[in-house]
């Protein structure tokens, strides 16, 4: 600018000078011309500047980054947005963007937008496992908000990582498992049917469609012969309800055969054994009343004494499972030929126990508060003669009775009474009563 002004003070006092010489022929030069050449470069210079400062910001994506963060600390989510927008159009795809976004969305109350921007970002494939359980904890946490338990079930089924699908099961709502895989069986199955977290098992058993009416699952379902469709569904803590889980099961149990029973029905007139041919791995139970046995009627051990008067077996095997085989039936008769009864028998046992001192009247009083009885068990047969069998019981004070070990008979045709010894290879034979 200097040198300017000096060649324009040149050209004016150069001008004067010429006036002087030459009035007749002025010579006029305008410095303004250079004043107006000045000025546009320097117009254009600041122009330059002043488009490559914004050039620069409207295309640098660090740039955005930075100013998003200043207008998020201001609490100016919107243009924070804008900015963060901007530097992914420049090209920036670091996953914290997203997040960065997700959370102006949630500062601003846009949950349709938070939660958009965190599906964008599980379903992008990008996230490492930190970012992608961050982004799930975030998405489920805002559903839960608004107890939408539904479209978290549903997050999770479309869901193919194990770890955050073991970390939020209870959301989850799966059909129950089987036990047993469909199919034909021989045996009777315990079926258990189990969730994969708290909540409740609703079932049927008839083929029909399962809803929070039907049975309630508890314990084990016992299926045995025939065929039976199972349906079940689970609905957990939070309402959700399961899609419905089926399964099939024919079931064709082989039946034992019945028992043989080598003592025949009919009328007897002395001790008689009743004995059954069977394995020893067989359970043979029997009633005495006509039903048909169970696991909790008497189990037969080995031949014992029929019982007098007139009786109703029903003899059946039954296996571990619970299968009942089929029934054997007896009907049997049994009265002595002799004029001795069960009460006079009975009376004898208690006569020779009070001669002997064990007990001081009929009731069985003893000393020191003991009380004895004799209870009649059935006839049986020593040395080929025929015995009333009696076992002695204490009775304590609460009226229980055990027995004491000792065994008393009464022979059936001449009602004197014994003791009976059992040896150690279970020999019986009779003693006087001293």
């Amino acid at each position: 600018m200097r040198d300017t002004m000096d060649q324009i003070m040149e050209e004016l006092q150069e001008s004067r000078t010429s006036e002087k010489k030459e009035p007749e022929k002025p010579r006029k030069k305008s410095y303004w011309g250079w004043i107006a050449v000045f000025f546009c470069l320097l117009i254009a210079v600041l122009a330059g500047i002043i488009f490559g400062v914004w050039y620069h910001r409207g295309h640098s994506a660090e740039y955005q980054l930075a100013r998003a963060a200043e207008c998020f600390q201001a609490q100016d989510y919107e243009q924070a947005v804008n900015y963060y927008l901007r530097s992914k159009e420049l090209g920036n795809t670091d996953p914290e963007i997203d997040f960065a976004l997700a959370d102006c969305y949630n500062s601003m109350d846009n949950v349709g937008g938070y939660e958009n921007q965190l599906l964008m970002l599980i379903e992008s494939g990008t996230l490492d496992q930190g970012q992608l359980e961050r982004a799930y904890a975030g998405l489920i946490n805002s559903y839960r908000t608004r107890n939408d338990y539904q479209t978290i079930d549903s997050l999770l089924n479309a869901c193919d990582n194990d770890s955050i699908k073991s970390k939020y099961q209870n959301f989850q709502a799966k059909p129950p498992e089987m036990s047993y895989e469909e199919g034909y069986y021989q045996e009777i199955l315990p079926l258990k049917l189990s969730s994969n977290t708290a909540g409740t098992i609703y079932y049927t058993l008839d083929g029909s469609e399962p809803d929070q009416d039907s049975l309630v699952y508890t314990a084990p379902i016992f299926l045995d012969n025939g065929e039976h469709i199972i349906k079940a569904i689970f609905v957990n803590e939070y309402g959700l309800v399961s899609d419905v889980a089926t399964k099939r099961y024919q079931i064709e149990l082989q039946i034992p055969i019945a028992p043989e029973v080598l003592t025949a029905s009919g009328e007897y007139s002395r001790p008689t054994l009743i004995q059954i041919n069977c394995e020893d791995d067989e359970s043979v139970y029997y009633t005495t009343d006509g039903t048909v046995p169970t696991d909790r009627s008497t189990r037969y051990t080995g031949p014992f004494y029929m019982p007098l008067g007139d009786t109703q077996y029903c003899f059946a095997i039954i296996e571990e499972d619970g299968i009942v085989g089929e029934v054997t039936e007896r009907s049997y008769s049994l009265h002595l030929n002799t004029d001795i009864s069960v009460e006079m028998a009975s009376v004898t046992v208690y006569n020779a126990m009070m001669q002997t001192g064990r007990i001081r009247d009929y009731e069985g009083h003893a000393g020191e508060n003991n009380i004895y009885q004799y209870r009649f068990q059935y006839p049986m047969t020593i040395d080929e003669e025929d015995y009333y069998l009696f076992a002695e019981l204490h009775v304590d004070e609460t009226g229980g009775s055990i027995r004491t070990g000792s065994f008393y008979v009464v022979q059936a045709y001449t009602c004197i009474c014994y003791k009976l010894q059992i040896d150690e290879n279970n020999n019986y034979s009779i003693v006087e009563i001293l």
